[in-house]
């Protein structure tokens, strides 16, 4: 952590009161010149930070930007770490990084920016910044692999739960992966794993997850203006927002990571289900077919009946809702 970052935790721990520069110095063994240096530093980025002679420095009550130690202020005993990035090309990308150097299991990425974010099937998943959150939480359960279906589900529960609580804002859940606030996409989960070679078992799950807190500076762009959602009109950080949400989430899933198996969110998760009696497409390998979505099955896949009144069980595919339903 640079002296910057942790001048920042340290202001935010206080947040409302002041802190000599020389106690500063002192909790984190470096120069007066060194605090000084972070103070401006963190003041060039927008970071509303009072200085009063002998009194010291303190980050006014009301100042509320995405940093680790914002996040960290919300966040349950699950998150263990927290590495915050202004810009970052993917969450994921540097949280499988840190999984594969061996970083414990609750290692939480944020970022406020990702210039190569992803989703399901290798798609682009738009994260300008200063609107979003974009963040990743590795995990490393104990359960087995034919349990790691459930973990992007789960996922989505939380969530949807997490944004309910900082939002107030209904969710729902499109199978299997996408959340959806006043009927379009509000947000994205991408779940990818590290399989032992040896034993067959899991090393290491990243949950990624990106939200749409507030519309970007001119709006969404072309085809995504067409599906996407923001869940506020105003400042994304009113509140600590972005924080509060990325930590809630985090803590949800963490903390709740090894009783996955056991499923307790499926009754949940069919509850906020978005495609229940919908007509759909189905995008299944080379299959393309259209189906009415009967619901989600104990094993969470999705039950649909085929036009020729046949039924099956989705456990992977894309499934798309005309335009004209959204």
């Amino acid at each position: 952590m640079s002296v910057k970052e942790e001048v920042l935790a340290c202001l935010e721990q206080e947040k409302g009161a002041f802190i000599s520069g020389e106690a500063l110095a002192q909790r984190l063994g470096v120069s007066r010149n060194a605090v000084w240096k972070a103070i401006k530093a963190l003041e060039a980025q927008g970071y509303a930070i009072e200085g009063v002679t002998k009194k010291g420095y303190r980050l006014a009550q009301a100042c509320s930007i995405l940093s680790a130690a914002a996040v960290r202020r919300y966040a349950g005993s699950g998150v263990t770490s927290i590495e915050y990035h202004d810009s970052i090309d993917s969450t994921n990308n540097r949280a499988k990084e840190l999984a594969a150097q061996g970083c414990p299991a609750g290692t939480l990425v944020v970022a406020n920016q990702q210039t190569a974010g992803r989703g399901r099937q290798g798609r682009a998943f738009y994260s300008p910044s200063g609107s979003g959150v974009y963040f990743s939480l590795v995990l490393r359960p104990s359960f087995a692999l034919a349990d790691i279906t459930a973990v992007t589900s789960f996922a989505a529960v939380c969530t949807a739960q997490a944004i309910e609580e900082v939002f107030a804002t209904p969710v729902q859940i499109k199978w299997v992966n996408d959340l959806f606030a006043q009927g379009r996409k509000c947000c994205g989960i991408l779940t990818e794993a590290s399989i032992l070679p040896e034993s067959g078992a899991i090393d290491y799950i990243v949950v990624g997850i990106g939200v749409n807190v507030s519309a970007p500076q001119g709006g969404f762009p072309g085809e995504v203006a067409q599906v996407a959602q923001a869940l506020c009109s105003g400042d994304p950080d009113e509140g600590d927002a972005r924080a509060r949400l990325a930590a809630r989430t985090a803590t949800l899933i963490a903390e709740g990571a090894e009783d996955i198996p056991a499923k307790p969110h499926l009754a949940e998760y069919r509850r906020r289900s978005l495609l229940d009696g919908r007509c759909v497409s189905v995008e299944e390998g080379r299959q393309s077919y259209r189906a009415t979505v009967l619901g989600i099955n104990d094993d969470l896949s999705l039950q649909v009946r085929l036009e020729d009144g046949s039924e099956r069980a989705l456990n992977h595919g894309e499934v798309h809702i005309p335009s004209s339903q959204l």
